[in-house]
């Protein structure tokens, strides 16, 4: 018989992921400012206020995309407020924007954020089609991870050639990351393996119900799999790292801004990237942040064995050095890219600066 899969992501699938009274809270807000309701709460009496610092003086307000619960990036929020990075670096962080990865992007592309994160191909496909996007500091490396059942006799990546892979839509991240990882390793992702690409709920929800031979998940929900019993085998990283020699992980994304906005507001721009950079720097340094904060995961309270691994788990994926090492690896990624077509063109200019 085969060992039980669990039933966390099936039952989300169908019911949605659980949300805590703080998260709706949040996402109320962002959804009240996304509608433009903001004054009709004004009008009600809840009138809003202008950031100031201690002498009083307006801090620069920035527009970044509002939370989204249950993603890696999602504990940036509670630590930014528990530490004061915003006040410390002089910011109002204006959160606005519904909607995931995608919405997210778009929103900076259009104005209506002033900020949000992209990758390298991400950005070189936005510039290719007419924008001028450039990305000026870290935020997350990546954080991919291939797991199989506990009971499966899968050692390794290369074992899996021929199964069913579950993974995220093929324009998203996660797919073109896993697509680079094993390019490196001179392994064709979409010839090679039966690829199953959906939104992540419903993928893990086929991988939980036995119809998928292995997911390739991102963080929280890789742990919260792990700590059910699913065995991970390798991440995505860790191929990159082996089929590139290099010594960084496989760079994710950073703070990514409209270039004409950036030249109009770089040193509110380097003020949010060393917020960012802080605030990350804190998770290393203490990685217990992360349980601490598990409510900003998503994960509900009685999930304690996800809860007490994503110290180990996650500790890793936050950088907080934006250098030459990192311009390599994004270089790299651009250069794979093309070779194998996830790419048509690179931009006419890089897709990433240094504000120092």
């Amino acid at each position: 018989m085969s060992a039980p899969r669990g039933n966390i992501f099936t039952r989300e699938s169908a019911l949605g992921p659980a949300v805590t009274r703080r998260q709706a809270l949040r996402a109320g807000v962002a959804l009240a400012g996304g509608l433009g309701l903001g004054s009709l709460l004004v009008a009600c009496g809840a009138a809003t206020t202008t950031a100031v610092d201690a002498n009083g003086n307006p801090l620069p307000p920035i527009k970044i995309g509002a939370v989204q619960p249950g993603t890696a990036g999602s504990v940036i929020d509670p630590i930014t407020d528990e530490f004061g990075l915003a006040a410390k670096h002089g910011l109002d962080l204006v959160r606005d924007g519904g909607g995931g990865v995608g919405t997210g992007q778009e929103n900076l592309l259009t104005g209506l954020l002033d900020t949000f994160a992209f990758g390298p191909l991400g950005a070189t496909e936005a510039n290719i089609s007419g924008h001028d996007v450039v990305i000026v500091g870290p935020q997350l490396w990546n954080h991919g991870r291939w797991l199989v059942p506990a009971d499966s006799d899968i050692g390794s990546v290369e074992d899996l050639r021929g199964k069913r892979i579950g993974v995220q839509p093929a324009s998203s991240d996660t797919y073109k990351a896993a697509a680079l990882g094993l390019a490196v390793n001179g392994i064709d992702f979409e010839r090679e393996f039966q690829i199953f690409p959906g939104q992540p709920i419903a993928n893990l929800a086929l991988y939980e119900r036995g119809d998928l031979d292995a997911v390739i998940a991102i963080e929280p929900n890789a742990t919260r799999l792990v700590a059910q019993g699913s065995r991970q085998i390798a991440t995505v990283s860790q191929l990159w790292q082996q089929g590139t020699g290099d010594a960084n992980p496989l760079f994710l994304n950073g703070a990514a801004f409209n270039r004409p906005w950036l030249e109009r507001n770089r040193d509110t721009a380097a003020r949010f990237v060393a917020l960012r950079s802080e605030a990350n720097a804190l998770i290393t340094s203490d990685p217990g942040l992360l349980a601490r904060h598990y409510e900003a995961f998503g994960i509900p309270a009685d999930e304690e064995a996800a809860i007490d691994l994503l110290p180990e788990r996650l500790r890793d994926i936050y950088p907080s050095t934006w250098d030459q090492s990192v311009f390599t690896n994004l270089d790299k990624q651009i250069r794979v890219a093309l070779d194998i077509g996830l790419l048509s063109r690179a931009a006419d200019r890089p897709v990433y600066e240094s504000l120092s």
